[in-house]
Formats: C-alpha cells, sequence, structure tokens
C-alpha cells in the first residue's frame, strides 16, 4: 500500500477539509478512476478515525444504458465493502440547455439532498490538482475576476471537501494500479465539444510545450488568488452591510456614495457578492457583467441587466439590485387570519380580520394597473412613502378577484374589520 499517499490523504482530510473522529461522509462516487480512488481512500482512513461512509452516484441519464452500468458499478463496491450507497438518477439528455453547467447544478443539488436526508455531515469529491488546473483555466477564458482564478476550495460553505486537491491526477492513476482499484471508463469525458474537456485534451497539452508544470503553476495562481481575495471579501462584507438602504430578498438597495468612495475592487466584489446571492451562484459572475453594473455605479448607464434575470439601476443617491422580468414575483394563498411570511422578499405581513368567513385570499405583488377602487395602487404607496424601487414588490392582497388591501399602508374591506401591517416581524 502507497502509505506516504494515505497519510497525505489524511492530513488533508483532517486539516484543510476539517473533518474530524466520528464524522460521517458521504463520497461522491460516479465510477470513475478519481472517485473510486477517493472511495479508497477514504475506507482505510475510516477506521483510524472512526467514520461513517456511504456513497452516492448521480446518473446525469444521457448515456442511456452506459449510465445505468455505471451504477451498478458503483453499487457492487459499495455492497463489497459493506458501505450504504445512494443512487439518483436525473433525467437529463443532449438537447438539455447549457448541459454542462445544467448537470453540475443539478448534481449538486442531488448531492445535497443526499446529505441531508441520510445525516452525512460532509461530501467528498475526487477533485484532483489536474481539475484545479482546468477550472482556473476555464474561469480565466470566460471572464472570471480574482475570485473565479481561486479555483476550487478544500471545504466549501456546505461542507463539500475535495481531499484529493493535493494530488495530481498522475499520482491518483499511479495510486489505482499499484492497488489494483477497478474503475468505469466515461465516454463523453473525451468529447471535446465540452469545454472542460477541450482544456484537458487540448488546451493544458499545448500549454505544456510552454511550461510542463503548467498544472501546478495554475493552482499556485489559484492559491494566491484565494489569499488576496480572502482579504478583498473581508474589506467588501463590511462595506455591503455598511452601504445597505435594505435588503428585501429579490429587491435591495445601497448607497452609491458609500460604493462609489471605496476602493475599485472592493466596490467590485461588494456587487459580485450580491449578484451571485441573487443569482445563487456561488461561483460568481463573469468580469463584463460586473463592469456593466460599474458603469451604473459610476453615472454612466442608468442600467444594467444580468442574465435578464437580475436589474440594477441607479437613482440620485442609490442603486437598486431586483428581480427582473414581469410580475407576479411572488403568490401566497392566505386562507387565515395570522402572520405570514413572504419568503422572496423576507418580510411578514400580519393580517386580521373579524369576519369569520375569511378564507380563500391571496398575497402577491404588485402589478401594472392595480387598483383600490378607483385610484391607483402604485400612486397610493408613492404618496405613503415608499421607495420607488420596492413598489413593483410591495404586496397586495386579493378577494376573488378584488384588492382589498395594501398592507401596510391602506385597508379597503371595512365589513371584515380588516387590518394589516407590513412589514412586521413575524
Amino acid at each position: 500500500m502507497n502509505i506516504s499517499m494515505l497519510g497525505s490523504f489524511v492530513k488533508i482530510l483532517t486539516g484543510p477539509c476539517a473533518v474530524g473522529e466520528s464524522d460521517s461522509v458521504l463520497a461522491c462516487c460516479s465510477g470513475g478512476v478519481d472517485s473510486m480512488v477517493l472511495l479508497d481512500l477514504l475506507v482505510r482512513a475510516a477506521v483510524p478515525l472512526g467514520l461513517r461512509l456511504g456513497a452516492v452516484h448521480v446518473d446525469h441519464g444521457i448515456r442511456g444504458a452506459a449510465s445505468r452500468s455505471d451504477a451498478r458499478f458503483v453499487q457492487r463496491r459499495c455492497r463489497e465493502i459493506g458501505i450504504a450507497c445512494h443512487v439518483h438518477r436525473l433525467s437529463l439528455g443532449p438537447e438539455t440547455p447549457n448541459l454542462e453547467e445544467t448537470a453540475r447544478k443539478r448534481r449538486y443539488e442531488a448531492v445535497r439532498s443526499c446529505m441531508a436526508d441520510h445525516g452525512y455531515g460532509f461530501a467528498a469529491t475526487g477533485h484532483t490538482m489536474d481539475d484545479q488546473a482546468e477550472t482556473v483555466i476555464y474561469r480565466f477564458i470566460r471572464g472570471s475576476g480574482v475570485r473565479g482564478l481561486g479555483g476550487m476550495e478544500a471545504k466549501n460553505p456546505w461542507n463539500l471537501i475535495r481531499p484529493l486537491l493535493g494530488f495530481g491526477r498522475e499520482q491518483v492513476e499511479t495510486y489505482a494500479a499499484q492497488q489494483g482499484i477497478s474503475f468505469v471508463e466515461d465516454a463523453t469525458n473525451h468529447d471535446v465539444k465540452l469545454a472542460r474537456n477541450l482544456i484537458r485534451h487540448e488546451i493544458i497539452p499545448a500549454m505544456k510545450k510552454i511550461n510542463p508544470l503548467v498544472v501546478r503553476s495554475a493552482c499556485r495562481l489559484a492559491a494566491i488568488a484565494r489569499e488576496e481575495g480572502n482579504l478583498v471579501e473581508d474589506l467588501a462584507a463590511a462595506l455591503q452591510k455598511a452601504s445597505c438602504e435594505y435588503d428585501w430578498g429579490i429587491v435591495r438597495a445601497y448607497r452609491l456614495y458609500d460604493l462609489a468612495k471605496a476602493q475599485q475592487p472592493v466596490t467590485q466584489r461588494v456587487v459580485i457578492r450580491v449578484l451571485s446571492d441573487m443569482l445563487d451562484d456561488p461561483r460568481g459572475i463573469d468580469a463584463s457583467q460586473v463592469e456593466g453594473i460599474m458603469e451604473v455605479i459610476k453615472g454612466e448607464k442608468r442600467a444594467h441587466t444580468v442574465k435578464r434575470r437580475i436589474r440594477a439601476q441607479r437613482d440620485s443617491q442609490s442603486i437598486t439590485f431586483c428581480r427582473a422580468g414581469r410580475g407576479p414575483f411572488y403568490e401566497l394563498p392566505v386562507d387565515a387570519p395570522g402572520t405570514w411570511m413572504i419568503e422572496p422578499l423576507h418580510q411578514c405581513a400580519a393580517i386580521q380580520a373579524q369576519d369569520s368567513g375569511f378564507q380563500g385570499l391571496t398575497l402577491r405583488s404588485l402589478l401594472p394597473g392595480d387598483r383600490i377602487g378607483r385610484e391607483r395602487a402604485v400612486r397610493i404607496l408613492a404618496e405613503g412613502g415608499v421607495a420607488k424601487a420596492l413598489r413593483p414588490f410591495w404586496p397586495v392582497l386579493v378577494s376573488d378577484g378584488r384588492i382589498v388591501s395594501l398592507p401596510g399602508v391602506r385597508d379597503a374591506w371595512p365589513e371584515a374589520g380588516l387590518k394589516t401591517e407590513f412589514p412586521c416581524h413575524g
């Protein structure tokens, strides 16, 4: 057995990955060489550390019978070593838009679901130094900033760990050969129509003609970018908090003066933090999109829309980020008086009524043309002091197609004794 590799693996597992004695770890196993070596090393480390192990295999549904065969291979191996194997089947296909990205997102959703359902504290992937280099190069090509060039971390916020990041693919393959570890080969890994495969099979080999150690160089760049990025991240978190006027989930506003006077890299990181959260994309945003928002902050243009999903626009004092598109942005059935959480806004509305027949109401966001009686709802909100950016997201209470309340601003159902408060503390 390669004692040196196992020892290094355990140091990474208990160090940067922060796995402790008696923890539970879910190994993400595709059946490929990296994941099967990961599984082998975890099994060897489990005894001295007292770990509870399991494995998860995600069948994307792209390769038909070959995918099902890979799942059976992983299941057999798990039975041999006596650990639970959880198989998640997706329904993707070659026609799926943005297949690589969609598959990645759905795969991690399945892993997180498996962790929650079966009580695993960590999920481990078989990413190696070569995968890190490919990630850095891919993000560089896409136009990522320093945050993106930081690549993958040994441990992310939801306890996804990568204990093989300290090893090259050649080391992993040598270990597999020495230990007689069986694995399966995914034919799609050689399809250079996919961006990452093109980087792996053509771009990196070309770069090695200039620098044979390009993989290590790319990983070193990632480490430097993460260190410098963490410093900027701390400054950006403080600026984001200090400049925030309100944060209502799908609509947020920040003082332009604070953002404009800060050092540009810090302001750019605030933009990345806000967009990453609102788009639910923790990997960050393309540099070109960040530059578009910076032009709004600098007053070079009034608005900029990111991925047709988030619109940033300025007024004299603020820049507002909000969900783009036509409403309603939420609809919530209300069948009883009480306090109701409007999840997209991170806010509660309190609704009280004396009418015992209170039922069948709906809370939804304001729509163009909404009226209470003959008055335009948007004008009532303006007269009530509601900020212009908040108005399209303000809740209205609807009964049988008739708006009976603009919660916190005006109630118009006296026969029911209606009284509302918004926002309120739930």
